[in-house]
């Protein structure tokens, strides 16, 4: 049996001494560096990846998409500060477009047809509904570099809608921290403990959600897809949908609270329609490219019908409000087929360039650019 001898032991006590010393050495400098921001982000600033892509599972993109964020978090195409104009758009994944590459993303499109003198920026986080973008709107317009936006459109609905039906007491009743979390991927440090507030540890979470994202995202255009779908086409589907009428409610309240910001800032406010490939009756071919379950882990399904019939009640009640308060809705009214979307509801190449048409069309012979 062998001991450690007391000279040994010294020498151990002093590596594991200069080890925690050269540990604060290297937290003092990197906070210094000032490697995480410490404010309201949808994303990492001045951060990026690049999404594989494999034509034969997302039906209309061609190739790998290229994500980048700007210094302020923004998915955007040009410099900021260079611009006149600012447009700001809000949404979940079908803003964010996560699957198309920057330029080619309906906002990056809307931009380049807007002219030289605008910059819109992309803040859409795949997963954020109406709870959300009440938390975004206030937060991300505090920025000063914001300061001048006259114009935020928000595309919203089917997060809300899917959301409802997945969890209603989620959906309706999560608190603001929760919330927070989910609406923005780093925010001011003050309520952190201390431990949290290391670069040392950020770095390491940093590390880790970095494997994490690879793994899932492999698993998610391979594995997680053919699942789905598997499951999907071998489930007997919910034909009727619970009542929607306290979501709504909650939706209408959330939508509400968008308006009185914006008018508080002055800011015009512009709705856009959650267009989906949902109809009753749809054709088998795009019928087996749906993946949305409705159902906590997807362990139930509903029909497209019912899917199609909950979502257009969203959108009314969506449109009524905006009608009732003066606000401007723009009503897509896309193909209900793989020219507008790869799969339930996000756009893909060709699709993109129809929301960008759209709403391009109805901003200038509406004349709603401020």
């Amino acid at each position: 049996m062998k001991y450690i001898t007391i000279p040994s032991f010294k020498k151990l006590a002093f590596m594991g001494l200069v080890f925690i010393i050269l540990l604060i050495i290297a937290e003092i400098v990197l906070s210094w560096l000032k490697i995480f921001p410490d404010d309201y982000y949808t994303m990492t600033p001045n951060s990026g990846f690049t999404w594989t892509i494999t034509p034969n599972e997302i039906i209309g993109i061609q190739g790998d998409s290229e994500i980048a964020f700007d210094a302020i978090g923004a998915r955007s195409i040009s410099n900021l500060e260079d611009k006149k104009n600012k447009i700001v758009v809000f949404g979940g994944s079908t803003t964010a477009c996560f699957a198309l590459t920057q330029q080619l993303t309906w906002p990056a499109l809307l931009e380049k047809k807007l002219g030289d003198t605008y910059w819109v920026g992309n803040f859409g986080r795949p997963g954020n509904s109406s709870n959300h973008h009440t938390l975004q709107f206030k937060h991300i317009l505090e920025k000063p570099e914001l300061k001048e936006v006259k114009t935020v459109l928000i595309m919203q609905g089917v997060n809300d809608f899917v959301g409802s039906l997945v969890s209603k007491e989620r959906y309706i009743n999560s608190d603001t921290k929760t919330l927070t979390k989910f609406a923005f991927q780093h925010t001011p440090e003050d309520h952190l403990p201390f431990h949290k507030k290391l670069t040392l540890y950020k770095l390491a979470v940093s590390a880790k959600n970095k494997i994490k994202f690879q793994l899932k995202h492999k698993e998610h255009l391979t594995k997680a897809v053919a699942s789905i779908t598997n499951l999907r086409h071998n489930a007997e589907l919910t034909n009727e949908l619970p009542d929607v009428t306290e979501s709504l409610n909650h939706y209408e309240k959330n939508t509400l609270e968008l308006i009185r910001l914006a008018k508080a800032k002055g800011i015009h406010l512009i709705f856009i329609q959650q267009a989906t490939m949902w109809k009753p009756d749809l054709e088998e071919e795009y019928e087996k490219l749906l993946l949305t379950s409705g159902f906590e882990n997807n362990n139930g399904f509903y029909s497209t019908t019912a899917l199609y019939h909950g979502m257009e009640i969203f959108n009314e009640k969506l449109k009524n409000i905006c009608k009732q308060n003066n606000v401007e809705f723009i009503d897509l009214d896309l193909p209900k087929t793989t020219e507008s979307f790869y799969d339930d509801f996000h756009f893909n190449e060709s699709g993109a360039r129809l929301v960008s048409d759209r709403v391009f069309t109805a901003l200038t012979t509406k004349g709603l650019l401020k």
